[in-house]
């Protein structure tokens, strides 16, 4: 462009000196005035083209981060179920345990009240829903290429609620932790490995009910009060989650058209 303008101050120069007329030399601007604007439509045009390729580069991207993201959600939607199925098995053991080993014959049913008690924590799952492809775009600023604002915050306030399930795995774990201890303190920890290796009911002896003593009793059951307030919490929290997942996923399905693929 620099030796554009040059070149047209220097014919100017050389057209004054042979002193041709004023008429050419306007002539001349405007030749140049319209090369200068045809330049800038052309730099113009391939800077549209260019935001339009990228455009729809973004749109690709978004479009593959949206079926990973659904697949996410349905990969959770499975882990609520099988969460939610193992807890019913919890409560039903706990049904059967709490009379049982409140008995005065308790030690007439040592056999089925270990693996009653044991297969409780062997039951329950630390429940860990998929946020990988979610991360992935946060980690990468990619987050951005999501143009539908309520999705958007949709998927944020889903993928926060984890924090939720952080806080009741750890609360499950704590008082699974103290029951189990309770629990070393009333079975025999040979008819208690049997159960953890077999998961079934084990031949037991009533000497291997290593304790009667209501205190110990008592703390075995508080632990495992305690442990059940966290997994219903977590049945209710899992439901919302469960709730929500599919809203999103017809959302997603909807705007971006995912069902035509």
């Amino acid at each position: 462009m620099i030796k554009f303008f040059r070149h047209i101050r220097q014919t100017l120069i050389e057209q004054g000196k042979m002193g041709k007329p004023a008429g050419r030399t306007g002539r001349y601007f405007k030749y140049a005035i319209g090369e200068i604007v045809l330049v800038v439509i052309g730099i113009l045009i391939a800077l549209q083209i260019n935001n339009w390729n990228e455009r729809q580069n973004d749109l690709k991207v978004e479009r593959i981060h949206m079926k990973n993201l659904v697949e996410d959600l349905k990969e959770d939607i499975k882990l609520y179920h099988e969460y939610r199925h193992r807890n019913g098995k919890i409560y039903g053991l706990i049904d059967s345990i709490v009379p049982n080993i409140k008995s005065e014959h308790r030690k007439e049913h040592v056999a089925k009240l270990a693996y009653w008690t044991r297969l409780v924590t062997l039951e329950w799952m630390v429940l860990e829903p998929v946020n990988r492809t979610y991360e992935e775009m946060k980690s990468s600023g990619q987050l951005r290429l999501i143009h539908d604002t309520d999705i958007s915050k949709q998927l944020s306030k889903y993928y926060n609620s984890f924090s939720k399930f952080e806080i009741l795995n750890n609360a499950g774990l704590s008082w699974a932790e103290q029951y189990v201890e309770s629990l070393g303190k009333i079975f025999d920890a040979e008819v208690l490995m049997k159960v953890m290796l077999k998961q079934q009911i084990v031949i037991a002896q009533p000497n291997q009910m290593l304790t009667e003593d209501p205190v110990t009793i008592n703390q075995l059951l508080n632990a495992l009060n305690f442990f059940q307030g966290a997994i219903i919490r977590g049945d209710k929290q899992s439901l919302e989650n469960e709730q929500n997942a599919l809203k999103i996923i017809d959302q997603i399905e909807t705007t971006y058209r995912l069902s035509r693929d």
